[in-house]
């Protein structure tokens, strides 16, 4: 009874749903025309179909490229740098209640993320990411040394941090901090030469009115302790060049 109750209803209703889908179709298909012949029209036939791939893929933008970037890198780089600023903090006054510091060694991973992005370098250096850096590698008041895995990935990501000026470096007191580091006995031989690769780059922003760009295909140059030079850190000696970029007016 059931079945053949269905088939009357779709015998009824059938032809009424064929002609609704139908148009349906037809719509549709009216529509897609209309999108190819418009896209046909706007295209160029002289050029072959890589050409044409090859110009669909360069409307496509990515978004650090569009009109809203700048306002959207202020705040991505605002809300990180206030992170990293209250991790370091944390850690500060943790390692006054003689506590175990984790804050900025679990961020640690997303600060060195950002500072890989090259579009956000720009926002970076103005917003004081160099203030930050110096607080992180700055040792405790009590002589304690940063942990050894912070200060190698902050030298290795300034060391690819393109567009620092002699301005940005005046602002803060790191390239103090990077030349103690070069100068520590105890400190890692890896992370001694990082910290002395970037005290020359920067000691010719002083006699350069350009800015310190890091080439795209630049790298770190990749360390290994075990065919670095052992040089003793007490005979280096502080250059003019760099004692006068040190040596500025804070």
């Amino acid at each position: 009874m059931f079945c053949t109750n269905c088939v009357l209803i779709i015998g009824y209703f059938g032809f009424d749903l064929f002609v609704y889908f139908r148009v349906c179709f037809r719509y549709l298909f009216h529509r897609y025309n209309q999108h190819q012949i418009s896209n046909m029209e706007s295209v160029d036939p002289s050029k072959t179909d890589f050409e044409l791939m090859r110009e669909s893929k360069k409307r496509k933008l990515p978004w650090w490229k569009t009109p809203n970037a700048p306002i959207i890198c202020k705040r991505i780089v605002k809300h990180l740098l206030r992170r990293m600023y209250a991790a370091a903090r944390a850690d500060i006054e943790l390692r006054k209640q003689h506590k175990q510091v984790t804050k900025k060694l679990a961020l640690l991973n997303e600060f060195l993320d950002a500072l890989r992005k090259r579009y956000l370098h720009p926002t970076l250096l103005d917003r004081g990411v160099l203030s930050v850096i110096e607080l992180w590698l700055k040792p405790a008041a009590n002589g304690e040394l940063t942990n050894s895995q912070i200060t190698r990935g902050l030298l290795r990501s300034m060391l690819e941090l393109s567009g620092v000026t002699r301005t940005h470096l005046e602002r803060c007191k790191v390239a103090e901090v990077v030349f103690a580091l070069q100068n520590r006995r105890d400190e890692m031989h890896d992370n001694q030469r990082m910290a002395s690769e970037l005290i020359h780059r920067w000691a010719r922003l002083r006699t350069s009115k350009c800015s310190l760009v890091t080439p795209g295909k630049a790298r770190a140059p990749d360390i290994d302790a075990r065919t670095e030079p052992k040089v003793a850190p007490q005979t280096r000696q502080l250059s003019s060049v760099t004692h006068g970029l040190l040596c500025t007016d804070s």
